[in-house]
């Protein structure tokens, strides 16, 4: 039986007929009954969950950057279910049960800011982590003086570093020293995006492919 919380003209919660009425996120919703799902585990249904399992492992590792990435995708939903979400549609690659990232794909960062141009991952040892990119702005552009992000993703040990802000667009890139067990041939993936200064305007993160640490 559905409720009526509001009057008349708002919106209910339950079912009536073959509709039911809820709220997400303060926004009251209509949709049509699906009745029980008789097989559970249909290919498709396994095909998204694994997608699903598989894209949040890898991104709640770096949740403190996406934070700040998918900041102005906060929209009745966490960055961090924004990143997923786009993540989940975009970066799989393969069919179930074989499935797996395809890191050229994940985006850590959404926003219209001007993005990365050219990024690329620079021959790099295991105490040193270099990303260049190229210069396309000028010290009159706004853009110039954006806060870079990076993530270094050692998809060998399983770890991660990141560069939370402390470089600028004009540095054509990032270079930052690491500390943490990385060692010669270890394989980092690396990404890079920009913030303006306030934080208030942001770009997409944009891929520098790979590198094997020296």
């Amino acid at each position: 039986m559905g409720k009526i919380t509001k009057g008349i003209l708002g919106g209910f919660s339950g079912r009536v007929g073959t509709v039911v009425g809820s709220s997400i996120f303060g926004i009251d919703i209509m949709r049509s009954y699906q009745p029980n799902v008789q097989n559970p585990r249909s290919p498709g249904q396994l095909t998204q969950r694994n997608k699903f399992s598989i894209i949040v492992k890898y991104l709640r590792q770096f949740i403190t950057i996406i934070k700040i990435g998918f900041a102005l995708k906060a929209i009745k939903q966490s960055a961090f279910n924004a990143c997923v979400s786009y993540n989940v549609k975009n970066a799989i690659t393969g069919t179930y049960p074989d499935q797996t990232i395809d890191h050229s794909k994940i985006l850590i960062a959404q926003g219209p800011r001007a993005a990365a141009v050219n990024p690329q991952m620079d021959e790099s040892s295991s105490s040193e982590l270099v990303l260049t990119t190229e210069q396309n702005f000028v010290p009159a552009d706004p853009e110039y003086n954006d806060l870079a992000y990076g993530l270094f993703f050692n998809i060998t040990k399983e770890r991660f570093h990141t560069s939370l802000g402390t470089k600028k667009r004009l540095d054509w890139g990032i270079t930052e020293a690491i500390d943490n067990g990385w060692e010669a041939g270890d394989v980092v993936h690396g990404w890079i995006f920009f913030t303006s200064p306030d934080g208030s305007q942001i770009s997409d993160s944009a891929y520098a492919g790979s590198t094997t640490l020296i």
